[in-house]
């Protein structure tokens, strides 16, 4: 079982880690510097996430368009959006993992990888529901066009 303050302390590590590479970058390049460079590097992967956005979405509607189910490009697609808010956090080290999201071979790699943890992923959240034993309960109402209907089909 996962300890539920794993999200606040990998949180807290990458904050500190970002802090630690303004630091760093601030002590080699002088503070306006640093800042022109975060602001920069955020500018120029946001300006590539939107040239590869509108070229993924494009490729995305062209499968649809021939009957293809795109499970990998809406996979990509997201890492595409994580890209983006990478870039738009500010720091270094943010930045760099946003920019390696862009990086077409990097992104479908990592889409692989997760789509090949997918079943895992399936697995685990069945068993979590039925260990529990929860069960949902529903009321079901045909309306009167569709009981029509059945009987035109019959």
């Amino acid at each position: 079982m996962r300890h539920p303050l794993i999200p606040v302390f990998v949180f807290l590590g990458a904050v500190l880690l970002e802090i630690f590479g303004f630091a760093w970058v601030g002590g080699a390049v002088g503070a306006l510097a640093t800042v022109a460079l975060v602001v920069i590097t955020a500018a120029i992967g946001l300006l590539v996430f939107r040239i590869q956005g509108v070229a993924h979405w494009q490729r995305m509607q062209a499968m649809l368009a021939r009957g293809e189910i795109p499970a990998r490009e809406l996979l990509e697609g997201w890492l595409l959006m994580l890209a983006a808010v990478l870039l738009l956090v500010p720091g270094f080290f943010s930045d760099t993992l946003g920019v390696a999201l862009l990086v077409p071979p990097v992104r479908s790699g990592a889409a692989r990888w997760l789509l090949k943890r997918r079943s895992v992923w399936v697995a685990a959240a069945r068993d979590s529901t039925a260990a529990r034993g929860e069960t949902i309960e529903g009321e079901y109402r045909k309306r009167e066009s569709e009981r029509l209907q059945d009987k035109k089909d019959q």
